[in-house]
């Protein structure tokens, strides 16, 4: 027996002789003590039957948590089949897609991921209707259990029509065929009213997320509209009149100039009695986006970065979800494991306002990283080169982050890269912030 190599170590927490270990490919978080640390320590030359039961029980316990291996070739067959499994897995998974409503938008955020393809291109019924074929077409053949939308944009309430007609096609055929159905709506928050709502509850809406980046002079400096206008009051009052109907969640990036004012957001949230009726609220990291259509390599915000980097955003990061766990209130630790949809069979697919596929939000908008059309019968053979890129075999055999990461984004790596294939290694980050993150799991569960 051996221990994994990719357990992760904290020392004497929760207090002096405890030690925290988690295991970044079956996720299991388990506290021992001193003596059964000095043991595993050991663990190679330890003689099992000449063990008590007491501890012969607690390293049965710890194999089946992944926190032990038998030895080199289980653990490696174990990790390829985890891969299979993130890769070609998908009937447990619902069947997630994002809908693009339009490309334009009534906001002039400073940041704007989609800035270079931004366009009046509104989704049309004839492919609207061609999107709710497709969609049908390919729950059926895979045998979905679950359908879940996510309506983006642009703004996406710049064009509702598709939202209620796609949305009401998939309901009605997910209730005559035995799957549940649900949509949610990625928005700036400034068109959302109780009689929208009301309608669009009638066929599927569950969650409304809308973006808040910071208190009232920080959220306006980042998020105004595109005339000029302030946009921190509207958004305010629409949460307002639509908490009580539908599940809102807010979510939010940072950079470090309005990091701190974070806080004061919330202050500001709790005040006016909306806080605790969020449904989640999160908050992330800034990113870089690709550069102009005619040359999406030419990176913009590439500053953004190193957010990321051996001296990124770590204290920030950690800030923000001890401030939300400090007021109760639910924390993603950001230890989940996050496969990329690009190297996923059925995993995050997106269609654009043309019918064009994506398998990541981050590429919409650039022909030549899509998928194919909905009006076409399946992907390009482009979708089939992600599924082999495999980049974790590229990473050093000894990181213990391998089964987190999967040899990091391959978004980020055709940022840094100019490909998709090669390595975007985050590990001098994950060391300093992923022991950090345990603590905060730790601490969650008790």
């Amino acid at each position: 027996m051996k221990l994994s190599k990719f357990n992760i170590w904290v020392e004497h927490y929760p207090k002096e002789g405890d030690y925290l270990v988690y295991n970044s490919r079956t996720r299991a978080l388990i506290k021992i003590n001193s003596e059964l640390k000095n043991t595993l320590d050991g663990l190679e030359k330890f003689a099992m039957e000449d063990s008590s039961l007491v501890v012969k029980g607690q390293l049965g316990a710890l194999k089946e948590n992944g926190i032990i291996v038998e030895n080199e070739k289980e653990e490696e067959d174990k990790l390829a089949e985890f891969f299979r499994q993130l890769k070609y897995d998908y009937n447990s998974l619902p069947f997630e897609v994002t809908i693009l409503t339009t490309y334009a938008c009534n906001f002039r955020c400073i940041y704007c991921f989609e800035e270079s393809v931004k366009d009046d291109i509104f989704l049309d019924k004839d492919t609207s209707d061609s999107i709710i074929s497709w969609l049908m077409r390919k729950a059926e053949e895979k045998k979905f259990r679950r359908i879940f939308l996510v309506y983006y944009g642009g703004e996406p309430l710049l064009n509702i029509r598709p939202i209620y007609d796609i949305s009401w096609h998939l309901a009605q055929w997910s209730l005559k065929n035995g799957v549940d159905f649900g949509f949610g709506i990625i928005s700036n928050g400034s068109l959302i009213n109780p009689d929208l709502i009301d309608k669009l509850l009638t066929v599927g809406l569950k969650e409304i997320r809308i973006t808040i980046d910071g208190d009232r002079d920080a959220h306006n400096k980042k998020r105004p509209f595109s005339d000029g206008r302030p946009t921190f009051d509207v958004i305010i009052n629409n949460i307002k009149s639509v908490i009580d109907k539908v599940k809102v969640g807010v979510a939010g990036n940072f950079d470090r100039e309005n990091f701190a004012s974070i806080p004061q957001l919330l202050d500001y949230l709790e005040k006016e009695e909306i806080l605790y009726k969020l449904s989640k609220i999160d908050f992330a990291p800034l990113s870089p986006r690709l550069g102009p259509k005619d040359n999406p390599a030419a990176v913009e915000l590439g500053e953004c970065l190193s957010f990321v980097g051996k001296d990124g955003l770590f204290n920030e990061v950690l800030a923000v979800k001890k401030e939300l766990m400090r007021r109760r209130i639910a924390v993603n630790t950001g230890l989940a494991i996050n496969a990329c949809s690009l190297i996923m069979q059925e995993g995050g697919i997106t269609i654009d306002p043309k019918g064009v596929l994506y398998k990541c939000n981050a590429l919409v908008g650039y022909p030549e990283f899509s998928m194919g059309n909905v009006k076409d019968d399946g992907f390009t053979a482009e979708s089939k080169s992600f599924l082999n890129i495999d980049a974790w075999n590229k990473c050093p055999k000894d990181c213990p982050y391998i089964p987190m990461c999967q040899g990091g984004c391959r978004f980020y790596s055709y940022l840094e890269n100019n490909n998709f294939s090669d390595l975007s290694c985050k590990r001098e980050y994950f060391n300093r912030i992923t022991p950090e993150l345990i603590k905060l799991e730790y601490d969650k569960s008790r």
